[in-house]
């Protein structure tokens, strides 16, 4: 589809018919990247005034939580925010209903989200917020050249069943996008996608770390000529961007390459600019930086998102689980707060003995099928023993049976075309790595690439 009418008669009309001001937000959003940081950072405070008291009011959890340190839901503002506690992905799981307002802010979708951890999580947001979320990643995306409706080669995972798979395939076609499959490829599906990505010649190149230096590095190996398509920027999200792994895809797609960072929870947290900081979407989220070194960052911080938008499901000092290395002012000239990197997540893949590959997120999305399915599984980490066969560790909430495990295992080895056997043992608790964060495919005698 041509750019323009994707993004004036496809994308725009969307917008408008879901009551999602994204163009009027990514319009003032391109004005405020501009302020001074002192007036980021009134503008932030005065956001942060209104979704705090909004918390305290009408949600349970919020509420009871103040009360329990002595606040004043009435009364509440900025400089009580560390008194609060801070809100972990289990306390999404487990207080979903404790944490959505009692009265929803006009319409709301509803918004699950996965991740390395093993623990997906479903929440409420309302139109403002996700409106609030597109504007600041489009205007960011603007930095590289690319504009609403210019088509995308999008490496990402694909939805399973059909009613998520046809829904997944409207909104690409509204967003003007061709979806490449990370969940598992072979070399001869590579293949294939360098022919589509050759016939569709796509603006712009969005997807996983992992996955876009796999294809790079195919097309490389295989003499493609993917530089020559005149791919303009990649962005990669969702997984730590390496020097090396920047260089690889830089070097296959022939196109700078950016780094986009965020949490389905809250949404995009930081985006780096040409001069290479990464810059806080500080109009949407507050971040608060608790010292927490590591032998190889000795200024990292732990980060703590407080989101500012959502009114049906307020995330108030929300533990990411990732850490940041805070940056000078940047020389873009951009008041919006700077870190020199992010760091904390990792994927693996799962390979097999005919060596198709399987992304941590098709096992994140067959456990998310397993709940939408009534499986009370709280957590699971997926181990891979041997080639072909995997273990589930389950951490089983009320009413978990061994039934709710045997059919992921059976899903798991369908979806695979039986390249994976899988067996669940259900344990008390998952082991975390030496830096706190629990890892969603964990290779015994280094099985998992």
């Amino acid at each position: 589809m041509l750019p323009w009418l994707a993004r004036n008669l496809v994308y725009r009309p969307a917008t408008w018919a879901r009551g999602e001001p994204v163009f009027r937000l990514l319009a003032e959003y391109e004005k405020s990247q501009w302020w001074s940081p002192e007036a980021i950072q009134s503008h932030q405070e005065a956001a942060l005034a209104r979704v705090l008291r909004h918390a305290t009011r009408h949600t349970a959890h919020h509420a009871a939580t103040a009360r329990s340190v002595g606040l004043d839901p009435g009364r509440i503002g900025p400089a009580d925010l560390d008194r609060l506690p801070v809100l972990t992905k289990l306390d999404l799981v487990e207080r979903s209903e404790a944490l959505q307002a009692r009265r929803l802010p006009g319409s709301t979708s509803w918004k699950t989200t996965g991740g390395s951890t093993g623990v997906a999580v479903r929440l409420r947001k309302n139109r403002y917020a996700t409106a609030a979320e597109q504007a600041a990643s489009w205007r960011s995306y603007r930095w590289y050249g690319v504009r609403p409706g210019d088509r995308q080669a999008r490496f990402w995972g694909t939805p399973l069943r059909g009613r998520a798979r046809a829904r997944y395939r409207a909104i690409d076609w509204v967003l003007n996008r061709a979806r490449f499959s990370a969940f598992a490829f072979r070399p001869d599906d590579l293949d294939g996608y360098f022919a589509e990505l050759d016939r569709d010649r796509p603006h712009w190149a969005y997807g996983y770390v992992s996955m876009l230096v796999q294809f790079a590095r195919h097309c490389l190996d295989r003499d493609l000529p993917l530089a020559g398509l005149g791919v303009r920027s990649v962005v990669t999200t969702s997984e730590v961007l390496t020097e090396a792994d920047r260089l690889t895809i830089a070097e296959g797609f022939g196109a700078p390459v950016y780094n986009e960072y965020g949490c389905g929870e809250v949404g995009a947290i930081l985006y780096e600019c040409e001069k290479g900081s990464l810059h806080l979407m500080a109009e949407n989220v507050f971040l608060e930086l608790v010292p927490d070194p590591t032998e190889e960052e000795p200024e990292a911080h732990r980060i703590l998102a407080t989101d500012l938008h959502n009114l049906a499901t307020p995330l108030i000092r929300y533990d990411v689980g990732d850490r940041v290395v805070p940056a000078p002012p940047c020389a873009c000239g951009r008041g919006l707060p700077a870190f020199q990197r992010v760091f904390g997540r990792a994927y693996d893949f799962v390979e097999t003995e005919d060596g198709t590959r399987y992304h941590g997120e098709f096992f994140m999305y067959m456990l998310e099928e397993a709940r939408e399915a009534g499986a009370p599984i709280v957590q699971a980490q997926f181990v891979q023993e041997a080639a072909d066969r995997i273990l589930v560790r389950v951490v089983g909430g009320d009413g978990y049976t061994p039934a709710h495990a045997a059919r992921l295992c059976d899903r798991i080895a369908s979806q695979s075309e039986g390249r994976l056997h899988a067996e669940a043992e259900r344990v008390d608790g998952l082991e975390r790595e030496r830096s706190g964060k629990l890892r969603l495919i964990r290779a015994l005698g280094g099985a998992a690439r």
